[in-house]
């Protein structure tokens, strides 16, 4: 079997696979007429109980020298945390969402960069931020909620998938820097996760884009607008403020042609004008790629 054909008898991408071979020897043992390397009966089995033992909760370089031992992986031998695991709850999810979850749980960043950049390659932003990242994103949120506890999860969720993000980009075409949209956090804003989502949907596009980051003060990003003559700004607040609606005037009052965009659950019940409000990803990646479409067409800003 090849590569792929072994991924999708596990439900995984290629890349995994490729990943379990270098980090912890499960690779091919066969090649083909060609000289390409091909997997085996025996090879698919040991990956099939690789897996198997990691979605119990093993530690997966555990796994893997119980698998090539010819034991067999062992479950209660090498389990992390307590009885029922420390693992952030993802009912009905799908595997790589239980993945990332556990990965998470045990503070394992180079797992989840991998499989957040994995899911980037396979299936673009927008996929994996709703399929694969908000999931395990709402249920971090929810332990810390619930228990009180988990803020380290929250924190390397955050690193894990901004390097996905930021690795995930350097791999795309470049980009012409003509006229880039602005995105920030508003000034009291810490956790911009979304924002680096937007990037990379952007650049998926080919739309440039200055990324100012959490806690922008108004008048700061109002500079940038005018500096760049950005066609479009969004603003990312997840927590109430009043005092950032009243700002919002300022911004769109940069240049006669800004449009000028806000998202995220902080601007709910807030007089957001002069300000469009984008209620999801695939919103705030559409009007911003139209927006700067719509100005390096005007004769005026070539």
């Amino acid at each position: 079997m090849s590569v792929g054909e072994v991924a999708g008898r596990l439900g995984v991408a290629p890349s995994t696979v490729r990943m379990w071979g270098s980090r912890y020897g499960l690779t091919a043992s066969a090649q083909s007429a060609g000289g390409h390397r091909r997997y085996t009966a025996l090879d698919l089995d040991r990956l099939l109980r690789m897996q198997q033992a990691v979605v119990t909760g093993v530690d997966p370089a555990a796994a893997a020298a119980d698998v090539l031992d010819g034991d067999g992986p062992s479950p209660d031998r090498h389990r992390r945390g307590g009885p029922g695991g420390a693992v952030l709850a993802v009912p009905g999810a799908a595997r790589d969402v239980r993945g990332v979850a556990r990965a998470a749980s045990r503070l394992d960043e180079m797992t989840v960069t991998e499989a957040v950049l994995s899911s980037l390659q396979d299936n673009g932003t927008l996929v994996t931020w709703n399929v694969l990242l908000r999931p395990v994103l709402v249920a971090a949120g929810e332990h810390w909620q619930r228990t009180g506890t988990g803020i380290e999860v929250e924190h390397l969720l955050t690193q894990a998938v901004t390097a996905a993000f930021v690795q995930y980009i350097a791999t795309l075409p470049d980009i012409a820097q003509t006229l880039p949209v602005v995105l920030a956090g508003s000034p009291h804003e810490e956790h911009v996760l979304a924002l680096h989502a937007v990037r990379a949907g952007l650049a998926e596009r080919g739309v440039p884009v200055r990324f100012l980051g959490p806690r922008t003060p108004t008048s700061a990003l109002a500079g940038a607008a005018r500096l760049t003559r950005t066609p479009a700004v969004l603003i990312w607040m997840s927590l109430n403020d009043a005092g950032a609606a009243e700002d919002l005037a300022v911004v769109a009052a940069a240049h006669r042609h800004l449009v000028l965009l806000v998202g995220g659950q902080g601007w709910t019940g807030l007089d957001t004008e002069p300000a469009t409000v984008c209620t999801s990803l695939e919103q705030a990646v559409s009007l911003l790629a139209g927006a700067w479409k719509a100005a390096i067409g005007r004769p005026d800003e070539r």
